[in-house]
């Protein structure tokens, strides 16, 4: 239809509605007939029309069909351009096409496999370099602090002064880290001097406190459980204090749970392996975990501290502990050593 025609059809259109808001019968009706007359003879051309724009319409649906199907899939091949770079996201691979991807895994294979390996004989290295200078491998420890030598650990006294007395350490013989990676062997004998400790100073009316520190710090040191008798009097304040140290140590915001209480568990089926952790056990009674996030707040001298509130002890024994001499040392092994003679397992 043409312009000028769509426009006389508007212009007697807007005439016969004036005519009938003015109520003028004869006038709407001439209007009305002239309309329809004009309608129908527009309606010639309408199926050449209808026919053109039909193809038009076709033509455009087809054309937003295929523009659709290259856009989803020049969207899928960016996906997938985007996760091979993701996979590959080293400078060397940037350049890389499909057909090269079997050649650039491999590559990649040899490449890890190199660092892989450069990082375990880093590893070997600092363990090596630790283990002989480690001042708790039995070869190297001072054997006139020994009281004890098992099979797999021996039972030795501090060098420096005891922040209480009979305060004593049970050692592996051989380096290794903590109680979670160390030999069921080496841990059974470990139980097995707890237990022993725990009748002997029972007798002497104290009660242990068990505790060992392992850090990322000093994760290839030499592992040592820490053996500190209390006396009854206080030994029941010993949970309490270590609870309240223990969750007040890390922030609010710790990744991991503040305290593990270990119910009929110990920390070898508790903690995954190398992870820095602190634990502590009170005589028979199961004790506390915590997996360490930030070293600043475990200090070495730690358990000491808490364990200095408890008896009231000068800050400067734990912080600063006195190194005895010879004659010191040699005394506090004899006491010792008469306390335990009758408990000795390790029978020559």
């Amino acid at each position: 239809m043409s312009k000028e025609k769509i426009e006389d059809l508007n212009e007697l259109g807007a005439k016969l509605i004036k005519a009938e808001l003015l109520g003028d019968e004869e006038l709407a009706a001439s209007l009305r007939e002239r309309l329809d007359n004009a309608r129908k003879s527009s309606q010639i051309e309408e199926p050449q029309f209808n026919q053109t724009s039909s193809k038009i319409s076709k033509k455009n649906e087809n054309y937003n069909r295929e523009k659709f199907h290259k856009h989803k899939n020049r969207r899928h091949e960016d996906q997938e351009a985007k996760m091979f770079k993701r996979n590959y996201k080293y400078d060397e691979y940037d350049d890389l096409n499909y057909d090269d991807f079997a050649t650039t895994s491999t590559k990649k294979m040899k490449n890890d496999f190199k660092f892989e390996k450069k990082i375990e004989n880093k590893i070997e290295k600092e363990e090596k370099r630790t283990a002989e200078n480690c001042p708790y491998c039995f070869e190297n420890t001072q054997k006139h602090l020994v009281i004890s030598i098992g099979k797999h650990c021996y039972l030795s006294l501090p060098s420096t002064e005891s922040i209480v007395e009979g305060s004593c350490m049970i050692v592996p013989l051989s380096h290794c880290y903590s109680s979670v990676t160390c030999d069921e062997d080496v841990w059974q004998e470990i139980e097995m001097y707890k237990k022993v400790l725990i009748e002997m100073f029972d007798k002497r009316r104290c009660e242990c406190v068990f505790y060992e520190m392992y850090t990322s710090e000093n994760k290839y040191g030499h592992m040592i459980i820490e053996c500190v008798p209390l006396g009854m009097n206080v030994s029941n304040l010993a949970p309490i204090y270590f609870k309240k140290a223990i969750i007040e140590s890390e922030s609010e915001w710790s990744t991991n749970k503040k305290l593990i209480e270990l119910k009929d568990k110990t920390i070898r089926n508790t903690l995954p392996k190398n992870v820095a952790y602190f634990t502590v056990s009170f005589g028979n009674d199961t004790g506390f975990a915590h997996i360490i996030e930030k070293n600043e707040a475990y200090p070495s001298h730690f358990a000491k501290e808490v364990i200095g509130g408890i008896v009231d002890l000068d800050p400067l024994s734990w912080m600063r502990p006195r190194k005895e001499s010879f004659n010191e040392q040699s005394k506090k092994v004899i006491e010792f050593s008469k306390w335990w003679k009758p408990y000795e397992f390790n029978k020559c």
